[in-house]
C-alpha cells in the first residue's frame, strides 16, 4: 500500500512532521511494517529527526554512502529491487516496524528528477510488496513526479493549515491535481482559532470527519523534530494519560493515523491480537 504525503505549498502546512508522526505512529501502535521515504531535492527534513542528519546535510555523502534511494537507483538499472536489495538500502529502527529509504545525496537537480519521473512508480510499486505501507513525502505544488506518485497512490494526504487563503487557493488552483482517494490533514493545528475543523468542514463541504484529521501544534514534539529524537517521543509519550500535558497531541495522531488507514483500505486491528 502506498500512502502520499503532499501540500499545495512548501512551508506551511508541517507536511513532513505530520507523515513522520503518522508513519510513526502506524508502527509502532497499529504495528504495521512501514517504510517512509521522500523525493524532494532540497528543503527536506525527513531524515534528521531520526537519524540527526539530513540528506542534503554538509557530511551526508558519507554517512549516507550505499544507502538510501541513490542506492536503488543504482542497482534498478541492473534489476528490480529485492528485499535484500531494499534492506541494504533503508535505515532500520528497532521495535519500530519503521524503515527510513533517505533522500538523493546528489547535486544535480535536473539530472535527479529526470531519472526520478522516468523510474519511481515502477520502483515504487515494486518496493510496496516487501512492507504493509510506503509514505512518501512528495515534493509540493504541481510537481510533475508528485502527480506520478500521486496517480499510482492508494491514499493522498493532502496538507493543509487554517488559513482561508490557503485553503480558496488549493480548491481553485488544483481542483483536479489529486485523483482517487484523499485525506485532508491540518498540521500545526490550533483548536482555539475561529477556523477550526468544524468551521472549515462547515465551509468546505469536499472535507468532511472522515476524511479528515488535525495534528496540533506541540512544542515538545517539534524539540524532539530539532534534537532528532522523535521516535523516543513517540515511544514515551505513545500511551500516555489522559491527564499527561502531551495527551491531547497523541490522541488527535492517533485518531489522524488511524482513519488515513482505514480511509485507505488497510484494518487497523492488529491481526496477531484477534
Amino acid at each position: 500500500m502506498k500512502i502520499t504525503f503532499w501540500s499545495p505549498l512548501h512551508g506551511q502546512t508541517a507536511t513532513t512532521s505530520n507523515m513522520l508522526a503518522i508513519s510513526l505512529f502506524t508502527g509502532m501502535y497499529f504495528k504495521k511494517k512501514t517504510l517512509i521515504t521522500h523525493t524532494h531535492f532540497n528543503f527536506n527534513n525527513l531524515e534528521a529527526p531520526l537519524v540527526e542528519i539530513n540528506s542534503k546535510s554538509k557530511n551526508a555523502e558519507n554517512y549516507f554512502q550505499g544507502v538510501g534511494i541513490d542506492g536503488l537507483l543504482r542497482n534498478f538499472k541492473a534489476s528490480l529491487p529485492d528485499k535484500e536489495m531494499l534492506e541494504n538500502c533503508c535505515i532500520s529502527f528497532p521495535n519500530t516496524n519503521v524503515n527510513l529509504l533517505p533522500g538523493t545525496v546528489k547535486n544535480i537537480r535536473e539530472a535527479y528528477e529526470n531519472e526520478m519521473e522516468m523510474i519511481a512508480p515502477t520502483l515504487f510499486e515494486k518496493i510496496e510488496e516487501f512492507t504493509d505501507i510506503l509514505f512518501i513525502d512528495a515534493s509540493s505544488g504541481n510537481n510533475p513526479l508528485s502527480k506520478k506518485l500521486i496517480d499510482i497512490s492508494d491514499l493522498t494526504v493532502i496538507n493543509l493549515c487554517q488559513s482561508m487563503s490557503v485553503l480558496d487557493n488549493y480548491f481553485s488552483l488544483f481542483p483536479s491535481f489529486v485523483q482517487g482517494k484523499v485525506f485532508y490533514l491540518f498540521g500545526n493545528y490550533d483548536s482555539r482559532s475561529k477556523y477550526n475543523i468544524k468551521n472549515i468542514q462547515r465551509k468546505y463541504r469536499q472535507i468532511n470527519s472522515s476524511n479528515s484529521g488535525v495534528i496540533p501544534y506541540n512544542i515538545a514534539f517539534k524539540d524532539s523534530l530539532t534534537d532528532g529524537t522523535v521516535i523516543d517521543f513517540i515511544r514515551d509519550n505513545i500511551n500516555c494519560s489522559k491527564t499527561d500535558e502531551n495527551y491531547i497531541y497523541i490522541n488527535r495522531v492517533r485518531s489522524a493515523a488511524e482513519r488515513i488507514l482505514i480511509k485507505a483500505g488497510m484494518n487497523t486491528i492488529d491481526d496477531e491480537g484477534e
